[in-house]
């Protein structure tokens, strides 16, 4: 009764009426006015940072594969269709627990979650490397995918704790380290392939993992997630804790919560005021894991092909040059300067129009890469086409962690990023197969991909960018 007395009172005061004096000696906050009081400082640079390494660590592991198909070819006599299997089998176990895993950090806590995550996801990470054969190298990469299912809650926890203004441009500079972490495995694949092997090389990436265990460990549980579950007192120590480590303190009275219904699981994102929003993410999703990872293995089979301007075929067990791994280091590294841009962008004109805009770019510059052109075009193409499907990715994560209430925000990320690594499964055989007949096929596949994820981008029905909700709420 008094909790809810509260909430009327904090909505009244809210809307601006004059309450009773009685009411009046009643102060109290919510979380959103706790985290607006605690400003963005030190605390919010470190979660970001934590974050940020939640991407370098999950771009290395991902990347991987993309710059080891070569060698497991060539060790263990693969065709040139199996190396994609390790692959479809990171994303199968990826999508089996990625709902799973947003469960459990609705239920069990984010900061948990993410931990158990990173440490299982490093030791199958390095079990990989220890594999005897290829079908035991499948199996490992399964378990692997499986764990790091749970790095997307690194998203979740880091979106609960920023101020709505500044979540949007912060979470996408944590975006940009997927692709230094990208670029970090492709460096690495050109002095660890030569002189080391391949197993040292899945071994050193996995390390990230283990770095980013041990960081949950200054991580408080979040306070959305606290004060969802009843565990008021938790909630506002981590909220004081916070305050005090940013040099500031949290608004006078109670903390009280916003009113919202618990969750019963992944049905609750098929309710009617959910579904339509649901449905068209996760088709996006699967769109978009399926046009970034065949974008990856689409640019090592185009450098990996006998000649640059051949659109007929790849040679099989053809290991890439210095001058090859530094082309993709460049495409990988175009994220960034995306990134940054989508970073000031993204709040001015909402979340929709930059999805529109980043899968129209993407299927202009890859229906390019049809046609048999010379390699500085090919790779101009692929720069701005991969900035600009990664900018439409990332605008589809800070979607997906807004526009569902707290008790169901992880696990609408998670099922979300499942429906991703349905997208992400297929891509390995079905760019190689393809890429098999012509090296053209791939990039009308992918093309027609764009424009359909264009379209379900246009007709998505709610607009969760802050400056755009505050008009339409206004008005």
């Amino acid at each position: 009764f008094f909790q809810h007395l509260r909430m009327g009172i904090s909505n009244c005061e809210k809307a601006g009426k004059k309450l009773p004096l009685l009411l009046q000696l009643t102060p109290s906050f919510t979380v959103s006015d706790a985290i607006e009081s605690a400003g963005f400082h030190k605390f919010q640079l470190i979660l970001w940072a934590i974050h940020s390494l939640s991407w370098l660590a999950s771009a290395m592991e991902i990347m991987l594969l993309a710059v080891l198909s070569p060698s497991l070819q060539c060790e263990w006599q693969l065709s040139p269709v199996q190396p994609g299997l390790c692959s479809t089998f990171l994303f199968l176990g990826w999508m089996l627990s990625a709902p799973i895993w947003g469960r459990i950090c609705d239920v069990r806590g984010r900061r948990q979650g993410l931990m158990i995550a990173s440490f299982v996801g490093f030791a199958f990470g390095v079990l990989s490397a220890l594999a005897p054969s290829f079908y035991l190298f499948l199996a490992a990469r399964f378990a692997f995918g499986f764990a790091i299912g749970g790095q997307a809650q690194s998203l979740t926890i880091t979106a609960e704790f920023l101020p709505p203004t500044y979540r949007a441009r912060w979470l996408t500079f944590g975006k940009s380290f997927w692709a230094v972490g990208a670029a970090v495995t492709v460096g690495l694949a050109n002095v660890v392939l030569q002189d080391l092997g391949w197993r040292w090389l899945v071994a050193i990436s996995a390390l990230p993992l283990a770095l980013l265990g041990v960081c949950c460990w200054w991580l408080p549980e979040s306070v959305r997630f606290d004060v969802a579950r009843g565990k008021d007192i938790e909630a506002r120590a981590t909220l004081e804790r916070i305050a005090k480590f940013n040099g500031r303190s949290l608004p006078d009275g109670e903390l009280i919560s916003e009113t919202e219904e618990p969750s019963r699981g992944m049905l609750d994102l098929l309710k009617p005021a959910h579904r339509r929003t649901s449905i068209q993410l996760w088709i996006m999703w699967a769109m978009c894991a399926f046009l970034y990872y065949g974008l990856s293995v689409y640019t090592t089979l185009l450098l990996q092909s006998s000649d640059d301007s051949s659109h007929e075929e790849v040679a099989p067990c053809h290991m890439l040059t210095t001058e090859k791994y530094l082309s993709i280091i460049i495409t990988t590294m175009s994220e960034v300067p995306g990134c940054i841009i989508l970073a000031f962008v993204m709040d001015c004109i909402g979340r929709k129009p930059t999805l529109a805009v980043g899968f129209a770019i993407f299927s202009v510059c890859i229906a390019v890469m049809a046609f048999s052109l010379p390699s500085y075009i090919i790779i101009t193409a692929l720069f701005i086409g991969r900035s600009a499907l990664g900018c439409a990715w990332q605008a589809a994560y800070i979607y997906s962690s807004e526009v569902y209430p707290t008790p169901l925000r992880a696990q609408g990320l998670g099922v979300s990023s499942s429906w991703g690594r349905v997208g992400a499964m297929i891509t390995p055989i079905t760019t190689q197969m393809l890429a098999t007949l012509n090296l053209s096929l791939p990039a009308i596949v992918f093309a027609v991909g764009g424009v359909l994820a264009l379209v379900l981008s246009v007709m998505l029905p709610i607009e969760t960018s802050p400056k755009k909700t505050k008009k339409i709420t206004e008005h």
